[in-house]
């Protein structure tokens, strides 16, 4: 068997499976450096995360190289052009596009321009000892392509079978016309966290705090062999003792319609992989969506970038549903040390913050210490209270 070749793609996205299955390459050699393009094509704002895949031979497999040197801009078939701003110093490769309102008389593409070493051409070994090569103007693009209409989410909600299991939250939808049969999801989280214990008159620590988290997942759904065309699929789950559930949590679901063949390239990266397809996960050199390299058609590229409207729905989960069970921290919140006692633990002092001054056993002034997990919410999020939090 010819020796096994993996790639990693490195790719973030408003939208989106860990560990590859064993796969025999195709005629394709192992290469490295190839674009990876993420993103969607949709009204409002369009995000296109560019990077680099790597081989999963190198010395740290699992970094992502960013591509922030490009010009991408998205074409509709009138001639109107919509770029990113190079000057908005945009990091990790993500590209914001003002797209506006979609019109469904029009198709539209996505056109990338980099400038890309020549291996090509005379190089040369810097002084820093790398290799320093003439650089081309490289261009990639799209098709030509008709929006996709994105229906109404019809729900999104949380099921546990019983005390102890996952808590599994679900997006339903379906096409009132059955004419949309591929969808793909993404997700935003937000919860609130609280300390679990007052900060004293003492010293004064942050009780009310909030985190946040974007998806990394492919979320996909097919309604093809569904009932009336609906879809009902598990998006994410959390253990029914995790904080995100303790005080209130808020999940916002996107959702896009997609090709089939959009459809087909993702399921394609998910067969390919033993896990739910973690994105930033090795997938095969030849899983190329619908990205072209114009300058050079033999050059491969990856990727797969669809046009349709977007469509989401809001879901709290507050804690008089029952989601959150609790169970043991794993430091103690209902124990304080005075400052001696600290001599014991002088090789961990970052985990105890002094919490107020009383009188020990013999009746002498003390400053008393807690575990920072217990009086400092911090350590959990951060005090910027998300838009629109109840």
């Amino acid at each position: 068997m010819k020796r096994l070749t993996y790639l990693l793609t490195g790719c973030f996205c408003f939208v989106f499976w860990g560990c590859v299955t064993e796969y025999e390459a195709k005629g394709i050699k192992e290469e490295k450096n190839i674009l990876v393009v993420e993103g969607m094509i949709t009204e409002g704002e369009s995000y296109i995360t560019l990077s680099r895949s790597i081989n999963l031979t190198d010395d740290n497999p699992t970094s992502v190289i960013y591509v922030d040197n490009a010009v991408v801009c998205i074409e509709s078939d009138d001639g109107k052009v919509v770029c990113a701003n190079n000057n908005a110093g945009q990091r990790y490769g993500r590209y914001t596009l003002p797209v506006g309102k979609l019109n469904f008389d029009r198709k539209y593409r996505l056109k990338i321009e980099i400038l890309e070493d020549d291996y090509s051409a005379d190089c040369t070994v810097g002084t820093d000892g790398l290799l320093q090569c003439p650089k081309e103007l490289i261009e990639y693009a799209t098709p030509y392509m008709s929006p996709i209409l994105t229906p109404e989410i019809d729900s999104v909600f949380w099921t546990k079978k019983s005390l102890g299991q996952m808590v599994n939250i679900h997006v339903a939808t379906h096409s009132p016309d059955n004419e949309v049969l591929y969808y793909r999801w993404s997700y935003k989280e937000d919860w609130e966290i609280h300390s679990d214990v007052y900060s004293g008159v003492d010293f004064t620590y942050p009780f009310y705090c909030w985190n946040k988290e974007n998806n990394k997942n492919l979320l996909i759904g097919s309604a093809e062999k569904t009932v009336f065309g609906k879809v009902t699929d598990i998006i994410t789950e959390m253990h029914p003792s995790s904080r995100k559930l303790e005080v209130l949590y808020r999940i916002i679901v996107k959702q896009n319609a997609i090709s089939k063949r959009a459809y087909d390239y993702y399921a394609n990266i998910k067969k390919n992989t033993q896990q739910t397809s973690d994105i930033f996960a090795p997938i095969q050199s030849e899983l190329r969506g619908n990205i072209t390299c114009h300058t050079d058609p033999s050059k491969p590229v990856i990727g797969y970038v669809d046009v349709s409207t977007t469509t989401e729905k809001i879901r709290f989960i507050y804690p008089t549903e029952r989601a959150y069970e609790y169970s043991n921290r794993p430091w103690s919140c209902t124990e304080v040390m005075k400052d001696s006692l600290l001599e014991w633990y002088t090789f961990i002092p970052e985990y105890f913050v002094p919490f107020y001054y009383g009188y020990d056993e013999n009746l002498n002034m003390r400053l008393f210490y807690i575990f920072n997990q217990c009086i400092d919410c911090t350590k959990f999020g951060t005090t910027i209270k998300p838009e629109d939090w109840p």
